[in-house]
């Protein structure tokens, strides 16, 4: 079948275990549509793609129904790195209500994220535990990284900044309340008019869209207190695997 596929090139560094200085580039993609592990081995074979990223709930207030079925699909063509992103409903209200939905759908479709302190080469091992009637606990292997917030576009958000950082904060104390790593995606340019400029999420990890099509942090300049970022998604809407 002819297929073309619209991903958004990233890249993400890791730190090296053999070489704490150095880092290493893995190259990904995010999608928000529904792609199948077909597509994924073609991107994972054809363009190198070693890290994905579906979307998981979407704008309009409702879990997207591609979510956990991209995630699962690319982790069985052998993507090694998998998250998810969330695109919140601001005007929908009740944030923890959004995460809940999210996290209970997926682990309803098979998909278990890593814990805090976990690392992305201990997916498929068994690190998350559930309990059964007798008490015995037992592994559940988890299938995904973390979850990703996306804080971009201000005609989804509330006119009040300290409205729009109570509702993220919201939304990030019932995912950690969960046991799910978050990070944040947004730039300078969405950051500052939806947040105020902010540095209460300092401490999370970033991930920044800057369309230069460099896959390279030496653009990077810090804002709302984050000094370096962990993704750079450098090119916009490319098709592929046609």
């Amino acid at each position: 079948r002819l297929f073309l596929l619209l991903v958004k090139m990233f890249m993400r560094l890791f730190l090296s275990v053999v070489l704490p200085f150095s880092v290493l580039a893995t190259y990904g993609v995010d999608v928000s549509s529904r792609v199948y592990k077909s597509d994924w081995s073609c991107l994972r074979s054809s363009y190198g793609v070693n890290f994905a990223i579906p979307r998981v709930y979407r704008s309009s207030g409702s879990v997207d129904p591609n979510g956990a079925a991209n995630i699962n699909d690319a982790r069985a063509a052998g993507i090694p790195y998998v998250d998810g992103y969330i695109f919140p409903c601001y005007s929908c209200g009740n944030a923890a209500g959004q995460m809940d939905a999210t996290i209970n759908s997926l682990k309803a479709s098979g998909v278990y994220f890593l814990k805090k302190d976990e690392k992305h080469e201990e997916i498929m091992k068994v690190n998350l535990t559930q309990t059964v009637k007798s008490g015995e606990e037992v592994g559940v292997a988890a299938t995904a990284g973390m979850l990703w917030i996306d804080v971009e576009g201000t005609q989804y958000w509330s006119s009040s900044s300290s409205n729009n950082v109570n509702f993220i904060q919201e939304m990030v104390t019932e995912g950690e309340k969960q046991g799910v790593v978050l990070g944040i995606y947004t730039s300078y340019s969405q950051w500052s008019p939806i947040c105020g400029g902010s540095t209460q999420f300092k401490s999370y990890p970033l991930w920044y869209p800057h369309y230069d099509n460099s896959a390279s942090f030496s653009d990077f300049s810090p804002f709302g207190g984050w000094t370096s970022p962990s993704i750079k998604q450098y090119y916009g809407n490319a098709a592929q695997c046609g």
